[in-house]
């Protein structure tokens, strides 16, 4: 029986364990969704990051729908999937989102302080601001980061963006998967640059 979205699948799980590999990610969590289709998205699987170090397949990623009905794959969602979903059914110019513990970024997390922007790389998207706190994987995280990029939407149009869950991690956004990493990327690489900055 052919698998749905197969490609699309293979490609989250192998940008899970790059992510893991390039340490924007630990084991503590992270985890991604792409919009693949109508009323259609993918999302990584629970404990992925603790239990599999992202070590994943096609087959693990879910597909499901807006409402979080699983339509195909095993095992449970991500306990993100409510931020992820409300992030993909409402704003068109999302494709992807992904949420991540990057090594360098943590430190201004746990200081809950946003990261200034400090190289041309992240130019168009400014400093790396901070949202709104709220319990991990609750209600209210998924509405303050709706909330957080909902305002930024003309921005959007132009660049990809993250945001700083304070004491948490990042939730990074792009028009494509590939765009929401490299954000990722470029984020952590203000962060290290703003940490050593400091030494020279």
């Amino acid at each position: 029986m052919a698998i749905q979205f197969y490609e699309e699948r293979k490609k989250l799980a192998k940008t899970m364990k790059l992510l893991w590999d390039r340490k924007l990610t630990n084991a503590a969590g992270g985890n991604a969704a792409m919009r693949v289709a109508e009323n259609r998205i993918i999302i990584t699987p629970s404990m992925m990051s603790e239990h599999r170090h992202c070590e994943i397949d096609a087959e693990d990623i879910l597909v499901c729908d807006y409402d979080l009905n699983v339509i195909e794959g095993e095992g449970k969602l991500s306990r993100e999937s409510k931020m992820h979903a409300m992030l993909l059914a409402n704003i068109p110019e999302i494709g992807a989102v992904i949420h991540a513990h990057p090594e360098y970024t943590m430190v201004f997390a746990a200081a809950a302080k946003p990261i200034p922007s400090v190289t041309e790389a992240t130019q168009k998207m400014g400093d790396c601001q901070l949202i709104e706190q709220a319990k991990a994987y609750s209600e209210d995280l998924a509405e303050n980061v709706y909330k957080f990029f909902k305002d930024k939407r003309e921005l959007l149009k132009k660049t990809g963006l993250c945001g700083i869950l304070p004491l948490h991690g990042t939730v990074a956004v792009g028009k494509h998967l590939e765009q929401a990493f490299s954000v990722v990327e470029r984020v952590e690489c203000d962060a290290k640059c703003n940490i050593f900055g400091k030494m020279i």
